[in-house]
This record gives C-alpha cells, sequence and structure tokens, in this order.
C-alpha cells in the first residue's frame, strides 16, 4: 500500500539519520552536553554529537505530512514524486519522550523512479 511505501521512506531515512555522526562545534562550560564528545587534536577540535529523529506520519500531532505528488505516485514503488514538509524534533535519546535538543525543520522527497532516491533540505 502507499502508506506501507511511505513508512519504508521515512525508516530509512531515520536510519541513515540516526547512525551518521553530525559534526558540529560547541563551546566549553555549561553548553557542553553529555550527547557529544569532544576531542581535542593539535589545533583542531572535533565535536561528534548523537542525536535521534523522529520523523512522525500519524496521530493527533504528526511532525510530517506530505504537501505535494505526482499523479504517478501512488502507482510508484518507490513513491517517486511524494514531497513533505517536516518539522521534525531531535532528541537526547531514542525514545521521543527524551530530552528535545533541537527540531529538523524542512522538507524531503522521493526522487528516484527506478531505485530509492531521496533528498533532504533541513535546517
Amino acid at each position: 500500500s502507499e502508506m506501507a511505501k511511505l513508512a519504508l521512506v521515512v525508516m530509512l531515512i531515520s536510519l541513515v539519520l540516526t547512525t551518521v555522526p553530525w559534526v558540529q562545534g560547541l563551546e566549553d562550560g555549561a553548553n557542553q552536553v553529555k550527547w557529544a564528545k569532544r576531542v581535542e587534536s593539535g589545533k583542531e577540535v572535533v565535536t561528534n554529537l548523537q542525536f535521534y529523529f523522529h520523523d512522525i506520519l500519524s496521530g493527533r500531532n504528526p511532525s510530517a505530512m506530505r504537501v505535494a505528488q505526482a499523479s504517478k505516485t501512488k502507482d510508484s514503488l518507490t513513491l517517486f514524486g511524494a514531497v513533505m514538509m517536516a518539522d521534525d524534533p531531535l532528541t537526547e535519546g531514542p525514545e521521543p519522550t527524551s530530552k528535545l535538543v533541537g527540531r529538523a525543520q524542512g522538507l524531503y522527497g522521493s526522487a528516484g523512479q527506478q531505485k530509492l532516491g531521496l533528498i533532504m533540505a533541513m535546517n
């Protein structure tokens, strides 16, 4: 079904985003958080961040919804042409109820006709 295809696409996006470490600098002191690991090597400072991306498509308060699709999207195994708008919570732990550390706001869409291909623009 179309919902099952969409769920698969979202699961793959979430898997990629939660397994890839994000790198960003943090200041010392009070702004240092436990989900970040700071490594100093010579003159460079590298901070590895780990957080969890929650893309919620159903229920009372979905964080993402489809805003556009092509006329053939429903017939496509890859959901080619589906475009989603998101305001997804980013949390410290894997549970949706864990501490909120930010939001992923933007859009993503299915860009591959033959193979799964995703395009994302988030801030």
